[in-house]
């Protein structure tokens, strides 16, 4: 985080705190969990690495193998932060 730059952040009439895309969340943007991304911050594995063994349950509760069911193909994965991270 770059402690010179001060997120915008102002306390909403429901006491939650806004930012500046009018997200409201519990905590004050800039602190803990909706701290700037910016500096040294881990986003994973590099373009081309080897995906880690993930065995997760899909959309509708089945168990996924991600490497087994892709069997060697190529795929994308896309991750979806929530507002407040």
């Amino acid at each position: 985080m770059n402690p010179a730059h001060q997120p915008f952040a102002r306390r909403h009439e429901s006491g939650l705190w806004e930012d500046e895309f009018g997200a409201l969340g519990p905590a004050k943007p800039g602190v803990g969990p909706r701290q700037d991304a910016a500096g040294e911050f881990p986003t994973g594995p590099a373009v081309g690495d080897r995906f880690p063994e993930v065995v997760t349950l899909s959309h509708t509760g089945k168990v996924v193998d991600v490497h087994k069911h892709r069997g060697g193909r190529a795929s994308v994965f896309v991750f979806y932060r929530s507002a407040v991270w």
